[in-house]
């Protein structure tokens, strides 16, 4: 087996106000090691992490009037959203191919819940903030989380169940109602011990969401006319953990059902179809200390997850070939995957200004279940089953993978100003060639005031199960051959501590990803991409005053994309290179918090076999006024108008889909209540 030998890493240190006897912040091992504790000290610790990072607190986002996961996201510089036929959401970060999954890695409370068949984490988007204490992001490659390497990009959320912050808040109800019949309610609470902990938390929601204006779908009007796409979802989720010790038991089960969107054959399906993406997961983590130095930390985990369309996706009348289909093209398609990790991680802390990790990690994929029951595919009439054939819609016979991933990161305080560290990582899978990786960050803090970072790294997204072993179909074609995308990357960073509480920063890239995965003009997937994309991205974050709480951003993104299948070069397409986001919220002493999001996002260009013109650019301007937003106890409301303006909010959708592309909203209204206690 050949390999290439990449650097790669994660650095800090500890640092000095005044005098080397009060650190700014904890040491580097300390820093890495307790990132559970990282938003909640003093300086918050952002700013001396190697990575471009961003921390956003749940309850500044409750101020600005943010309801969700995926709305917290947009508010992050660099980052984007998108979708697909079948509303299967997802983030795009600094443009990375943006049509695929998996470009980046959603992990909550220490557990990667990125699905098995997309690599995709569309079901979380919708999760309330109400639960979330932070969510930490990583723009690029690598994560301070041990053994999880994102590709363009990680997502870190700490739910309150998880969190050990400074809080004497113990829990919390909230409800939710508004525009498109939208409810939902839930909470979080945790009880404590001398020795152990329980947290626990429930939610549960629903909407009758639909685009804003009718869709034209690639059928003739008179057997698809014009009409609204679905976009509704009901929603109901569970997460316990239990800690005693240095053992901790924790779960999640997450029950998510869509309505069908736009569909998955790129034509409007019937109103009453549904899709469900349902997931559960259970992982038991035991630190074991060797001697005052050293420790081992295992972690076992099982998780399921599940897709399943049930709808018609073509109408009565649709011609496929010499096949006629009189009462449309109904189909019943499901698949289950399971999967079991393991892993061993071991932290030395021997060796003066080293903090040295290893860690091995084990997991086991498969397809435990399958069905695929459509109208007939030669005569056009009647059911089939077709799930134990050839002519299934997925390869489950095929579809699972065994992997391993070996990584040793060594962290080095050189002084009290300059701190390196470095990490190589190889990943080994059944079903597609190893590959190593790696990152090395330097950090350097001349004084309190300024910080430079310079990091340089490489990392790789394997294939997802969808573009491995969907079987061919009008939808897509899987390709078994597939490699891993790659990414070489280059970042700097020159952060400027106004004050104690606000900082300014500046942020440039620059990314080459080689054998990106896109479906060809077959619709089967293939390693023919090669992006080079650079920008950079403006921040100022924090409060000016006491009562105000300010997010501001600016991010440009340019790249081009070489095609090898077709020869061909152009500009990156599906990615704006203008980027502003704005949050901005005052407290007032009568206990009244107005706030405001302004997000604007530029033109975006098409493929080059796309003849249309340019998807236009967009603003939206939400606005809140709540009261008690800011008292760890009692009772606290908000009302919020979303996209005050009413602009249709659109995502790109490719050439011979949907010629208007994605509309997915417009102007909304809704309010909450909860209860702290």
């Amino acid at each position: 087996m050949k390999y290439r030998i990449v650097f790669a890493s994660l650095a800090i240190f500890p640092l000095t106000l005044c005098s080397s006897e009060y650190p700014i912040i904890q040491s580097l091992s300390d820093d890495m090691s307790q990132s559970a504790q990282m938003a909640t000290s003093i300086n918050q610790n952002i700013d001396y992490q190697p990575f471009i990072l961003s921390v956003l607190k749940g309850s500044d986002l409750i101020k600005f009037g943010v309801k969700t996961l995926g709305d917290a996201l947009t508010l992050v510089p660099g980052v984007d959203m998108g979708t697909n036929t079948m509303n299967n959401r997802t983030t795009i970060f600094r443009g990375s191919n943006p049509t695929a999954y998996g470009q980046s890695v959603l992990v909550i409370d220490g557990v990667v819940l990125n699905d098995t068949i997309f690599s995709n984490y569309n079901p979380y988007l919708d999760m309330p903030i109400e639960l979330i204490d932070r969510i930490e992001v990583v723009r690029g490659s690598g994560s301070f989380i041990d053994g999880v390497n994102g590709y363009a990009g990680t997502i870190n959320v700490v739910t309150h169940e998880h969190a050990d912050t400074l809080s004497t808040q113990n829990g919390s109800l909230f409800g939710y109602a508004g525009s498109s019949n939208a409810i939902g309610g839930g909470g979080w609470s945790r009880y404590k011990g001398d020795n152990w902990k329980l947290s626990l938390d429930a939610f549960a929601q629903h909407n009758d969401n639909k685009t804003p204006i009718a869709v034209k779908d690639s059928l003739p009007s008179s057997l698809s006319p014009d009409d609204y796409a679905r976009l509704g979802m009901i929603q109901s989720g569970v997460g316990a953990t239990y800690t005693y010790n240095n053992f901790e038991i924790q779960g999640r089960i997450n029950q998510f059902k869509s309505d069908s969107a736009f569909g998955n054959l790129n034509v409007i399906p019937n109103p009453d179809g549904t899709i469900k993406q349902p997931s559960w997961y259970i992982q038991g983590k035991y630190t074991l200390p060797l001697s005052s130095d050293t420790d081992i930390t295992f972690k076992t985990s099982l998780t399921e997850n599940s897709w399943e369309s049930n709808s018609r996706p073509l109408p009565p009348g649709t011609v496929i070939g010499s096949t006629t289909f009189l009462d449309g093209y109904w189909a019943s398609l499901m698949v289950k995957f399971r999967r079991i990790d393991g892993s061993a991680i071991l932290h030395y802390n021997g060796i003066d200004s080293h903090h040295i990790t290893a860690g091995f990690e084990s997991s086991w994929d498969k397809a435990i279940n399958m069905q695929s029951i459509t109208t007939n595919k030669d005569t056009g009439v009647g059911l089939v089953d077709y799930s134990n054939t050839s002519r299934a819609f997925i390869d489950t016979t095929n579809a699972k993978r065994q992997s391993t991933n070996f990584y040793l990161a060594d962290q080095i305080d050189i002084n009290e100003h300059i701190a390196l560290a470095l990490t190589l990582g190889t990943i080994n899978t059944s079903d597609i060639t190893s590959e190593n990786y790696g990152r090395t960050s330097l950090v350097y803090q001349p004084d309190y005031s300024n910080i430079f970072k310079l990091m340089a790294g490489t990392g790789y997204r394997y294939p997802s199960a969808q573009e491995m072993y969907v079987t061919p179909s009008p939808y897509a074609t899987g390709n078994p051959n597939l490699t891993p995308e790659h990414v070489n990357s280059i970042e700097g960073q020159y952060l400027r501590k106004l004050s104690t509480n606000l900082t300014a920063g500046i942020n440039l890239f620059y990314l080459k990803n080689t054998k990106q995965i896109v479906r060809d003009t077959t619709g089967t997937f293939q390693n023919t991409g090669d992006n080079v994309i650079h920008g950079g991205e403006t921040e100022l974050r924090g409060k000016i005053t006491p009562e105000d709480t300010l997010s501001l951003s600016y991010s440009y993104i340019h790249g081009k994309v070489s095609d090898h299948s077709s020869g061909t070069e152009s500009t990156l397409p599906y990615a704006a290179s203008h980027l502003i986001k704005a949050a901005y919220s005052y407290d007032f002493i009568s206990g009244l918090t107005l706030s405001g999001i302004w997000n604007y996002v530029g033109s975006k260009k098409r493929y080059i076999n796309d003849t249309r013109s340019d998807l236009s650019a967009y603003n939206t301007l939400d606005l809140a006024i709540g009261w008690n937003m800011n008292e760890s106890k009692g009772w606290y409301a908000q009302a919020i108008i979303k996209n005050i303006g009413d602009t249709i909010v659109r995502y790109p959708a490719p050439v011979s889909t949907y010629h208007d592309d994605y509309p997915i909203s417009d102007r909304s209204f809704w309010i909450r209540a909860g209860w702290k206690f």
